[in-house]
């Protein structure tokens, strides 16, 4: 190599190391440090009152899936599937489509598909009683979301999936 290619292999090296060096420097000036962060669009919520907790305890008496059911109590117990592959819109979803229950059964739904799936009372998401007489959360797989008929109520009583909107069924209490 001659004494012009040394010269340009020198500079190459040079130039590599203070690009190197610029763009370590500048990236970690960019990192955000834990518990700060600095958005343009970021607003800070106002913290909740201790008025404002009262109120969302108060207004949880709907039955979710974090709450348990003494299932020994019932003698009379309604199963209701959440089928395989019902993510799928068009495929049938829940087993019966529409329950007909007494209002002193057990009514017990139990996901068999892949997939989350809820239970939630109401005609769909733009329902305004959407939750508000039960509401499973999500239910894994195998995972089960019991209810007794008398905290539903006597009536018919749509419900759907929020995961799955399409997803709907029915229970008539009488």
């Amino acid at each position: 190599m001659g004494s012009v290619g040394k010269v340009a292999f020198i500079v190459i090296l040079v130039l590599g190391a203070f690009t190197g060096i610029v763009t370590y420097y500048s990236f970690t000036q960019v990192i955000p440090t834990p518990g700060s962060i600095d958005s343009v669009t970021r607003t800070n919520l106002s913290p909740v009152s201790a008025q404002s907790k009262e109120n969302n305890n108060n207004n949880n008496n709907k039955q979710s899936a974090g709450s348990a059911v003494d299932e020994s109590t019932f003698s009379n117990k309604i199963s209701i599937t959440i089928l395989k592959g019902s993510s799928i819109q068009g495929n049938p979803n829940f087993d019966p489509n529409t329950a007909k229950v007494t209002s002193n059964a057990l009514v017990i739904w139990t996901n068999k598909d892949s997939t989350l799936h809820t239970a939630t009372s109401g005609k769909g998401a733009d329902d305004p009683d959407s939750g508000k007489i039960f509401d499973s959360d999500m239910l894994n797989t195998n995972q089960k979301y019991s209810i007794p008929a008398s905290k539903i109520g006597v009536g018919e009583h749509p419900y759907y999936c929020k995961v799955h909107p399409y997803m709907t069924g029915k229970i008539a209490i009488g």
